[in-house]
């Protein structure tokens, strides 16, 4: 009987912020430490594009331009937030003055996710770039066990080194988990 491979669940989420990502090479910084990831949604962006001929499709073009991903956390610093592009923080006053717009700065990104034979599918996407940080709703304490949490929402896109938008690697070590590997001149 063959391995049962299904996925379950989201752990060790890291963001790298990526130093260079060009036709010359790929590097990333220091893992942020931004912890408590809850959930990771992807939905493709693909565009088409149909040519008729003799009343019929000739040829059906499709484009992919990237993921579109929501990364939900169960809290977020004030530091995290600027971190991410959107505002600067100030640890001596412990303030930030919050800029809504971001930076649409760049992160790899890499996480594991458990498949039923105890072993883990860790992934490694190289370039993410961040488009929203959003704080969830606020409600009243009460009786709940709702919190408010975070949405970061980006779009994963391909490195411009060699055209690769991921590496996917099946084992138990996670430590292939702590460093994206360089190319090129970051190399």
């Amino acid at each position: 009987m063959a391995d049962k491979l299904a996925l379950q669940g989201l752990s060790r989420l890291g963001v790298f912020p990526v130093t260079q990502n060009d036709t010359e090479g790929y590097a990333v910084g220091t893992k942020l430490n931004i912890p408590f990831a809850q959930n990771l949604t992807k939905t493709p962006d693909v565009s088409s594009t149909k040519i008729y001929a003799d009343d019929a499709i000739y040829l059906d073009m499709k484009s992919w331009n990237g993921i579109n991903v929501d990364i939900v956390f169960a809290e977020m610093t004030l530091e995290n937030i600027a971190e991410l592009g959107f505002g600067e923080y100030d640890s001596a006053e412990k303030t930030l003055a919050y800029n809504p717009q971001g930076k649409n700065q760049e992160y790899a990104l890499t996480f594991a996710v458990k498949q039923a034979n105890d072993e883990y599918r860790m992934y490694c996407w190289f370039s993410f770039t961040v488009n929203e940080v959003v704080e969830g709703e606020h409600q009243t304490k009460g009786d709940g066990t709702e919190i408010c949490t975070y949405t970061v929402r980006g779009t994963l896109t391909k490195r411009k080194f060699d055209d690769q938008p991921c590496k996917i690697h099946v084992g138990t070590d996670v430590a292939w988990l702590s460093t994206v590997p360089s190319a090129g001149t970051g190399a």
